[in-house]
């Protein structure tokens, strides 16, 4: 099996390079017959690396199922002793198959694009498939040549047993992280495609704006899901009890979703008005940029991270690539400044247009803010020899302001007029949700919340959701004047009319939930450390802690102190629930972790942590954290993944383009 994965990716390789030279030879064919041969030969190719990186990766999964401890990724990242689902997430839990997870997902993207490939204008499609085909062959280079997971074992003999995966990842979530976050990276590869396809094949209208839309939306979707799965997985795992610490490699998933944000509110602004053609090429370039510069943080060991990958050589391989796309891109876009000049001038500060500029512009001073931070212990090392790095407090001080700014222009950029809004539309729109906005921060203020930005979060979030409302009402009443319906029929009929409208509108909503779960745990968290003896209580806030059981267990992959904890309402003695919180060291690695336990609600989360037995050893120690409304920003993307799905569901049907 190693032999066939290991020639099947080979194959996978050597048809990214045939298909790159069929798309050339197809954009310089000199009539539609002869590009339509090579234009097939390209896509066939396309799908034929789909083929072989499916196939090999299988044969991955087959060798790991196997325990076949002859390959050395198998040996290093698996044991007997592991759960199924754990073998699973064992493909991706090196540097070696998570780069064969990335090729594969890209693999997958790309053939479905040329699938699709005479649905889409012909004129575009050459080159499309030539960068499609180039991002794979990258990818599939540093699989196949550099971190190749089929190598056999450097040992006289086959262990019996393998090494084992990092205690960290052997978490269920573990199996759907990954690849959702690899999902939203590969998926950005294909608006790149379309937009470095327009430049090289001189069509820059907004064709391929509208052909990459939904891809770019899906791209965003994906990696929204995966960077919180990897929040919700700190916020279970690690026991520290936050979700989000501003790591170096949290970022670099983050940047590239900064970025795609942007961009998915600029390309409105291209599609009405002419404006921005260089600014979408750039921002869709920068964004599928960050998304291999995060692969180069996580692989090269540049920076420190639990996240990161063991540190490798092959980090100077995506600064070469990083430096091809940038000054290719650069090139082209200065040999076609001249179609790429905006059709008409901003006409007003207030118009839509002109918000979405501002959005941008906040989203870019974050993205550049957050990159500052991760690259400044780089940059410190270079110039005083000392490595220095910037903590949480950095990221929060500097980006908190800009994410309230990013809310206010979310509930303002959607409702204003295109190209000039008037006093009186101005008004009608927002001043009852400005005043009440205002109201609710103050009421907040008065009923003792101390927290500035807390307040100033919950008021935006609260206008926002006023501003919202508001213009599903008004929509529904023309509906229901025009038409005689119901409340609810008016509604119905209002979203399946303008179903990306508020679709967008419902990605808002999600936000603004979220917005405020993150507010609340932030702000409003309450953190102890405590010591119990068996039948002792401890009491906090309205909940009360017994400690019933202590004791040891033990198992093939770990051993565990555990304890059990019964939870009551402090006031009634009324119990609510157990908590069940481990402290466990395995045996094959010698590596310590937590298992948190968990009582989860709408109102708050009570988050305990087993830190082990005190001075005296008798008495179990352990770390408490009450985190108010965190349930809401699970809720909230929920909401936000709700919203993408309902836009998706309004996908327009594209005719055949021979």
């Amino acid at each position: 099996m190693n032999e066939f994965g290991n020639f099947t990716l080979g194959i996978a390789w050597f048809l990214t390079l045939v298909g790159m030279f069929c798309g050339a030879r197809s954009a310089f064919a000199s009539n539609d017959r002869t590009q339509l041969v090579w234009l097939r030969s390209s896509q066939r190719a396309v799908l034929g690396s789909f083929l072989g990186t499916t196939l090999s990766i299988a044969a991955l999964a087959a060798l790991f199922f196997a325990a076949d401890y002859s390959n050395q990724y198998v040996w290093q990242y698996s044991n007997r002793d592991m759960e199924w689902y754990y073998r699973v997430s064992a493909i991706w839990g090196g540097m070696s198959g998570s780069m064969l997870l990335w090729a594969f997902f890209l693999a997958v993207s790309s053939a479905a694009v040329a699938f699709r490939t005479f649905a889409y204008p012909r004129k575009l499609m050459p080159w499309t498939l030539v960068i499609v085909h180039s991002s794979l062959f990258f990818f599939l280079t540093i699989v196949f040549l550099v971190t190749n997971p089929f190598e056999h074992i450097q040992a006289p003999f086959i262990p019996p047993d393998g090494n084992g995966l990092n205690p960290l990842l052997q978490n269920p979530y573990m199996a759907i992280h990954p690849p959702t976050l690899y999902l939203g990276f590969t998926t950005f590869a294909i608006p790149y495609a379309f937009a470095l396809g327009a430049l090289l094949s001189k069509d820059t209208s907004s064709e391929w704006i509208k052909l990459s839309r939904y891809w770019t939306l899906a791209a965003w979707g994906f990696l929204t899901v995966g960077i919180v799965l990897g929040g919700y997985w700190a916020y279970i795992e690690l026991g520290w009890g936050g979700f989000w610490a501003w790591d170096p490699v949290e970022n670099s998933s983050f940047l590239p979703w900064l970025t795609g944000t942007a961009f998915l509110h600029s390309v409105m602004v291209q599609e009405r008005k002419g404006m921005l053609k260089m600014w979408n090429i750039w921002l869709v370039v920068l964004t599928y940029g960050l998304t291999v510069f995060g692969t180069f943080l996580t692989r090269s060991g540049i920076v420190q991270s639990v996240h990161a990958f063991a540190s490798t050589d092959v980090g100077w391989v995506f600064l070469v690539y990083l430096s091809i796309i940038f000054v290719g891109t650069l090139i082209l876009t200065i040999r076609r400044r001249e179609e790429l000049r905006s059709e008409r001038a901003l006409e007003s500060f207030f118009s839509r247009e002109a918000a979405f500029i501002i959005g941008n512009l906040l989203f870019l001073s974050i993205m550049f803010a957050t990159l500052w931070g991760v690259m400044f212990p780089v940059f410190s090392e270079a110039l005083t020899g000392t490595r220095q790095a910037v903590s949480i407090p950095f990221f929060n001080t500097v980006n908190m302001p800009l994410f309230l700014a990013v809310l206010f222009f979310m509930g303002v950029g959607p409702l204003l007029s295109w190209r000039r809004a008037t006093l009186g539309s101005l008004k009608k729109t927002f001043l009852i949700p400005f005043f009440l906005g205002v109201f609710a921060s103050i009421a907040l203020l008065w009923a003792g919340i101390a927290s500035y930005l807390a307040v100033v979060s919950y008021g935006l979030c609260f206008f926002v959701a006023l501003t919202l409302m508001g213009e599903f009402h008004r929509g529904m009443k023309v509906q229901r004047r025009t038409k005689k319906q119901s409340y609810g029929k008016a509604a119905i009929e209002l979203v399946r009319r303008h179903t990306t409208r508020y679709g967008a509108y419902l990605v808002h909503f999600g936000v603004l939930v979220a917005a405020i779960g993150i507010t609340a745990s932030m702000a409003h968290k309450t953190e102890v450390e405590f010591a119990l003896s068996q039948d002792n209580t401890y009491e906090i806030g309205r909940f009360a802690l017994t400690l019933k059981e202590v004791g040891e267990r033990n198992t093939a992959n770990y051993g565990s102190l555990y304890a059990t904890l019964e939870i009551a309402q402090r006031s009634t003695t009324k119990k609510i629930g157990e908590l069940h919180p481990e402290l466990r060291r395995y045996v094959k690695t010698g590596e310590t972790t937590t298992e948190v336990a968990l009582l989860r609600g709408l109102r708050e989360d009570l988050y305990v942590v087993l830190a082990g037995l005190d001075d005296t050893g008798q008495r179990v120690t352990f770390k408490l954290f009450i985190n108010p409304l965190q349930a809401w920003l699970w809720i909230g993307v929920g909401i936000m993944v709700l919203g993408v799905l309902l836009i998706f569901s309004a996908k327009p049907r594209r005719k055949q383009l021979h």
